[in-house]
């Protein structure tokens, strides 16, 4: 081989060893900048997810110690016969409204399946006997019941009967979606038939002007969520 030969094929080899390594420089520098990128919208996403938790709002409720021991010492009231069906026959000493803050399909009850409180109670308030009378009569009758209601169901207002401070009924009350739901059946609820007799038989139970009333009254007398209720002609 001709020293001239020589001489060309180190220049070759000189260049490919630089072409090696400004590739492999290149190379790594890439590889950092993607990692350093990485990092950053890892960082952003892990602080938008702080900054989203810390935008949920947390309802501290009330204990459940508190509740059954408000149970325990809440005095006591009689069944009124002129109250109506089914309240006229239920044996109940107690009845206590709670205002719960409730999401739909989360908690629809006061007392859940396992007999325990709900952990998003804000307030508890016993009934005197004229409340009771008064909610209980409203709740009874024809004329508080016949209106179209929602689909959703997320009550504020929960009615608890306690016998020997043992829950016998509850009622859940909504005023968004205008409906309610009882353990022990209401027959005025029903009163609405539409297309009776058929497969699509349906009732009209949601709340009419009067039976709106008749709650919004008993919670601004208790100060709970539905005593700032928008008109109750708008309310559905």
């Amino acid at each position: 081989m001709s020293i001239m030969n020589s001489f060309s094929l180190k220049i070759k080899i000189n260049k490919i060893y630089r072409f090696i390594i400004f590739g492999s420089v290149i190379l790594f520098t890439s590889c950092e900048k993607r990692i350093d990128k990485i990092d950053k919208v890892e960082e952003i996403h892990k602080r938008d997810s702080i900054q989203l938790i810390s935008d949920i709002p947390i309802i501290k409720g009330l204990k459940e110690n508190e509740l059954i021991n408000y149970v325990k010492y809440a005095p006591t009231i009689k069944p009124n016969k002129n109250n109506g069906i089914p309240f006229n026959n239920l044996n109940y000493d107690k009845i206590i409204a709670y205002d719960f803050n409730c999401d739909e399909k989360m908690y629809d009850n006061v007392i859940d399946k396992n007999g325990k409180f709900i952990p998003i109670i804000e307030k508890q308030q016993f009934l005197t006997q004229k409340q009771a009378d008064k909610i209980l009569s409203a709740l009874t009758k024809k004329s508080s019941y016949g209106e179209a209601s929602a689909a959703c169901f997320n009550p504020h207002l929960g009615l608890v009967f306690f016998k020997n401070n043992k829950k016998v009924n509850q009622i859940s009350i909504c005023l968004d979606c205008n409906d309610s739901t009882s353990e022990i059946d209401i027959p005025a609820r029903r009163h609405k038939v539409f297309n009776k007799g058929t497969d699509s038989e349906y009732s009209f139970t949601g709340y009419t002007s009067k039976g709106k009333t008749a709650v919004i009254d008993l919670c601004k007398e208790l100060q709970f969520y539905y005593k700032s209720a928008i008109p109750i002609d708008t309310k559905k």
